[in-house]
């Protein structure tokens, strides 16, 4: 339960702030660690901004007991696997 309940704040953090070069982001969660994956296309300083804000939203919803991370890589596309071990919250659409 806890995981579904990291994951779901996640999106919630995350409404409104996806970066705009967003190819997926997905969520790493180790007990009271969590880890927020963004692939992007390019990373311009909004990009930045709108990372920080999102981990910054998640820490707050979570409260002072988790603690939250951020990774981030450039790709010409999104890398997805079973595999991982992320859940995927976001997924941006072929255009």
């Amino acid at each position: 339960m806890w995981d579904n309940y990291i994951v779901a704040q996640s999106v919630q953090a995350s409404l409104g702030l996806l970066p705009r070069s967003a190819l997926a982001v997905g969520v790493r969660i180790v007990g009271t660690d969590v880890e927020l994956h963004f692939q992007l296309s390019e990373l311009t300083e909004n990009d930045i901004a709108d990372i920080d804000d999102i981990v910054s939203g998640l820490e707050s919803i979570t409260g002072q007991h988790v603690r939250v991370g951020k990774t981030y890589q450039i790709l010409a596309g999104p890398m997805l696997s079973p595999h991982d071990d992320l859940r995927w919250i976001f997924l941006a659409r072929d255009e």
